[in-house]
């Protein structure tokens, strides 16, 4: 039986529509073949020995000289920019409408030097290095007050949008804060007004008591299928301390991700076997401005770090695309139950 559930979280809604599980299978792999990967990787700009073939670096951890073999990750302008941080920031009316100029900033990191095309492969360094990678450049790119808002995501595979196979990641900065984000921070933050405490602590609590829906935990995250999860398998790891940023963490805040991370990536690959997703972090506006001012001072106290993978196995159809209401075949606590025995079973 299907039912229409709330995602507190996002404000948003899910059909969680187990009856879809019947109908004949719509997951298209869209996987290479291992010649094709094969010829991928001799070509590949992003692999080790090829710095040359992208722009010249803006952060690495390496012991060397830059743009140089003998690093553990990268950071390079994207060759493809999306918005530019040489151009300036001004607005444009046409007409009935406005246009303002693409300023911003548009770099790609590169998590690892190895072409390793299943993030089950990594190392708990490589986890780590990576986040800290993404920490750093949040740090950087915090001191340009004109960058309000900071996106960090990880597309893989065909369906997750990916266009280069070896494992990269994706940071844009904009001036402005894009309208879903600030209605989700509006959210939060009405939240927090009306009760006293954030909403990621309510659902927290609510989660951790429950236990049906957690996937795995540490001492400052837990990984949890939401209880509206829009996509089959979705998890989303979420701190239990009151951290908004991931630049509020520190070492061991990071190793703690790191882990619950790992953790949750290789059961994903148990259950689903190689499969396309999007990591998405839900990092909240980085300056305070007319945008933001209504909510911006009470950051710490309404939003939490959270990490949400999402899981591309079905194609979306008509009626997502037009209600913007996703349809999950999969209940959340049924996937829960098969990514925790997944964890045991390695354990």
């Amino acid at each position: 039986m299907s039912d229409i559930r709330y995602d507190l979280l996002h404000d948003d809604y899910a059909l969680i529509a187990p009856e879809r599980l019947r109908r004949p299978d719509c997951y298209k792999t869209g996987k290479k073949s291992s010649e094709s990967e094969f010829s991928d990787r001799k070509k590949c700009p992003f692999c080790e020995g090829r710095e040359h073939l992208t722009p010249h670096e803006i952060f690495a951890i390496r012991d060397n000289d830059p743009d140089e073999p003998g690093w553990k990750t990268r950071v390079v302008p994207n060759l493809y920019k999306a918005v530019q941080i040489e151009t300036p920031w001004q607005s444009e009316e046409v007409g009935i409408y406005e246009k303002w100029s693409g300023f911003g900033a548009h770099e790609v990191v590169i998590d690892t030097p190895r072409h390793l095309t299943r993030m089950d492969d990594w190392s708990e360094e490589e986890y780590f290095n990576w986040l800290y990678t993404l920490r750093s450049r949040l740090n950087d790119l915090k001191n340009d007050s004109r960058l309000v808002y900071i996106s960090l995501f990880k597309n893989h595979g065909h369906y997750g949008g990916a266009t280069q196979s070896h494992p990269h990641t994706q940071i844009i900065a904009l001036a402005a804060l894009p309208y879903r984000q600030r209605q989700l921070l509006l959210h939060a933050h009405n939240f927090y007004k009306s009760h006293g405490h954030s909403l990621f602590e309510s659902v927290l609590h609510m989660e951790l008591d429950d236990k049906k829906r957690i996937v795995a935990e540490n001492d400052i995250f837990a990984a949890i299928c939401p209880y509206a999860s829009t996509f089959t398998f979705e998890t989303y790891i979420v701190c239990k301390k009151p951290h908004a940023f991931l630049n509020d963490l520190d070492d061991n805040g990071l190793e703690a991700l790191a882990d619950l991370l790992s953790q949750t990536i290789k059961a994903l690959y148990r259950q689903v076997g190689d499969f396309d997703f999007n990591i998405l972090f839900n990092t909240p506006a980085m300056h305070k401005n007319a945008q933001t001012e209504d909510f911006f001072d009470d950051t710490d106290k309404m939003w939490r770090i959270g990490v949400r993978i999402l899981p591309r196995l079905y194609r979306l159809g008509g009626f997502e695309l037009s209600s913007g209401v996703k349809i999950n075949p999969l209940d959340p606590d049924e996937a829960a139950s098969l990514l925790r025995g997944s964890i045991k079973e390695r354990e």
